[in-house]
């Protein structure tokens, strides 16, 4: 039975990867090949934040079909959605943006409309059709005010429990708790001696409340001109504090009109621009970080029989410019020569070995249309490289050249490399090329097959891991 050879068992390892890898792509992404099944229906909410691409849409908690797409639609969000084949949606039905637990996945759900009319068989055209849009939509509630408030309170009993703390916490605050129940029960006491007294001593104490009403009585009789003059002080008093008000309205105005050191405070535009300005600066340099795309991706490269790995991290702030920053494990990637000279006859032998090295690329790249141009460090070293793209960017041409010090016996030319890269979706892509074809004692043909994922792929997956209740 013939054995295969080390090259026959690694380029076997690599298709079979690149068969899991692709399975796994389309398992993961839900892709479906043909015409997609189901129809269309069209809603239009006022705000469909957190709400992506292939969101589920349920009804009484069930999965019936996926969000389509969304846009905008006269500053509102028109989202459509494609519906299972064997789901019937009745007319009047609500469209809702619900979350899937407390920080799950957004989805649409659909909630019937409630009649007590009893039940009949509903008629074709009480459902809706391809194309059908939903009159009654409801946006998600701010969660965001919501936590803004719950945050406040909660600062506010740390507050008063912190409060409590200090006073009853410490030694000298159980001191004081135990000094106050010993008042309260001293204040028993005595309440409960003035209930007796009351129960034996009541009709000598009338008595002598009678007498002192009487011994009033005649006090405001004797005193009843000084009561006058009293109430006239009284008076004068109310037309001193009319006259304050009327010297705090009149300031007030003052201020209003823009008079003295205050008013020119309250009134002048300079603080508010001030504040507009900065509240602006805040919110471009918020927007340019919205704008920053990041790319993750990996690769394998058979060289035949080695294999390079690839690790690749693209920050693209504009459509036109991004940075690359990768990480490659090389396995030519150290060098080393010894020269052995053995006497008589005095000839030289010349090793030559390579070991695993893990180098970098940090690149510089604008796009000008179809053509990119990169420059920076490529695999550790100085080099440039250029880019051509077509058919909707599936198809990318390359060619870099970096290396151009190299000290190695019949290998002292620039490495320079070429490359095709064809994206068989948004996921997996495949490459081959001639890797360093200006030194014949390196050059190599290779295959490869890599994927990647955008940070908008890795919110997506990260928002459909269900959360346990």
């Amino acid at each position: 039975m013939a054995k295969l050879s080390a090259e026959a068992k690694v380029g076997l390892l690599v298709i079979v990867g690149a068969m899991v890898l692709l399975y796994m792509t389309f398992a993961v992404g839900k892709y479906q090949f043909g015409q997609k099944k189901g129809y269309i229906i069209i809603a239009v909410f006022d705000s469909v934040a957190g709400l992506d691409t292939k969101s589920n849409v349920r009804m009484a908690g069930v999965k019936v079909g996926t969000v389509e797409s969304v846009g905008l639609e006269d500053s509102h969000a028109r989202v459509t959605m494609r519906i299972n084949p064997d789901v019937h949606i009745l007319r009047g039905t609500e469209a809702m943006i619900k979350t899937m637990g407390l920080l799950g996945e957004k989805y649409v759900e659909f909630v019937p409309l409630r009649t007590a009319e009893p039940k009949k068989a509903p008629q074709a055209a009480s459902y809706y059709a391809d194309g059908d849009r939903i009159a009654v939509t409801v946006s998600p509630s701010d969660v965001d005010k919501l936590i803004n408030q719950l945050s406040a309170i909660s600062d506010d009993i740390k507050k008063v429990t912190a409060s409590l703390s200090q006073v009853f916490g410490s030694e000298r605050g159980a001191r004081s708790m135990e000094d106050i129940l010993h008042d309260l029960r001293d204040t028993m006491a005595n309440i409960e001696d003035f209930s007796a007294t009351l129960h034996t001593d009541g009709s000598e104490m009338v008595v002598r409340l009678n007498e002192l009403v009487a011994s009033l009585n005649g006090i405001v009789g004797e005193n009843r001109e000084n009561l006058k003059v009293t109430m006239e002080n009284v008076k004068e008093a109310s037309k001193s504090a009319e006259l304050a008000l009327a010297s705090i309205e009149n300031a007030t105005r003052k201020i209003e009109q823009g008079q003295g050191t205050i008013g020119k405070l309250v009134n002048d535009d300079s603080m508010y621009n001030n504040i507009d300005s900065a509240a602006k600066g805040i919110s471009d340099y918020t927007s340019r970080v919205e704008r920053l795309k990041t790319t993750i991706g990996f690769r394998a490269e058979y060289m035949f029989p080695e294999v390079k790995d690839y690790f690749t991290l693209e920050l693209k702030p504009r459509e036109d410019q991004y940075y690359i920053i990768e990480l490659v494990s090389d396995p030519f990637g150290k060098y080393s020569r010894i020269e052995t000279t053995t006497t008589p006859p005095g000839s030289t032998v010349v090793t030559e070995t390579y070991e695993d090295k893990l180098k970098f690329t940090v690149e510089f790249a604008k796009r000008y249309g179809n053509l990119a141009a990169r420059m920076g460090l490529i695999e550790s070293t100085g080099g440039v490289g250029v880019d051509y793209y077509a058919l909707d960017d599936r198809l990318k041409f390359s060619l870099e050249a970096f290396d151009f010090n190299s000290h190695e016996i019949h290998s002292d030319r620039a490495h320079v490399k070429a490359s095709a890269n064809y994206f068989l979706n948004k996921f997996l892509y495949v490459n081959a090329g001639l890797d360093n074809f200006l030194n014949a004692y390196r050059n190599s043909y290779f295959l490869g097959v890599g994927f990647r994922f955008s940070d908008e792929d890795l919110k997506y997956y990260l928002g459909s891991v269900p959360i346990p209740r």
